[in-house]
């Protein structure tokens, strides 16, 4: 019983310690910024390059995934994953014909049962790490399969099966280099509370539409 409290104690105090570490994260998840503010040429599908280069791109979505995470008691190694997969590269202008938007890739509807608005930036990402959290409640946080089935729940064939892939391998790597982790915390947010710089710029890291990574028209239903 003693070692077992101990081992609660420890992990408690290492949680206190790390959420402690990356205040910016709580701080921007206070703001409210339209995703069309963020994107202006509308939304699309993007190259995000290695986990490391995107968080490096998207240092206050990374942060604020961190933050929403320790908020929701989700582990931020499965967050961060899912973020940088759902969103190639924890982009606010990602999007797709599905419906979805946005770093955590949520629907309107979604998004509304739990009191968000999908098309607020910061509260995308609280929204999509409420419903995280009750995926990981129901699936564990190991389990890719049961995890894509829940969140990822795409219709179409081998979508759910290479979610569950890609989002195994981002957060083994993120498990395997603690200074992910820490680069999380410690690269300088932009000024703002967004990655938007200013005068409604494309923000950092946003690969411009081409031919091949054109933005999607949404269907009224969805968008």
């Amino acid at each position: 019983m003693r070692r077992r409290l101990l081992a609660l104690l420890t992990a408690s105090l290492a949680t206190a310690a790390f959420a402690a570490s990356c205040p910016n994260g709580a701080a921007l998840l206070k703001n409210n910024t339209p995703l069309a503010d963020l994107c202006p040429k509308g939304f699309g599908q993007f190259n995000p390059g290695s986990i490391s280069q995107a968080m490096q791109a998207q240092p206050n979505n990374v942060a604020m995934v961190v933050a929403a995470a320790e908020q929701a008691g989700v582990p931020t190694n499965l967050a961060l994953a899912v973020s940088y997969h759902e969103s190639e590269g924890f982009n606010s202008c990602a999007g797709s014909d599905t419906g979805v938007k946005g770093p955590m890739q949520l629907t309107q509807r979604t998004a509304r049962t739990l009191g968000y608005n999908r098309d607020i930036n910061e509260q995308n990402i609280k929204g999509g790490m409420a419903v995280l959290k009750q995926v990981v409640d129901a699936c564990g946080a190991t389990n890719y399969t049961c995890l894509s089935a829940r969140y990822n729940g795409s219709p179409r064939p081998g979508e759910q099966a290479g979610w569950a892939r890609g989002v195994q391998r981002a957060d083994a790597q993120v498990q395997n280099n603690p200074s992910l982790l820490a680069q999380a915390c410690t690269t300088p947010a932009n000024k703002g509370g967004t990655d938007c710089p200013s005068g409604g710029a494309t923000p950092n890291g946003v690969i411009p539409p081409t031919p091949g990574n054109a933005p999607v028209q949404l269907p009224p239903n969805l968008a």
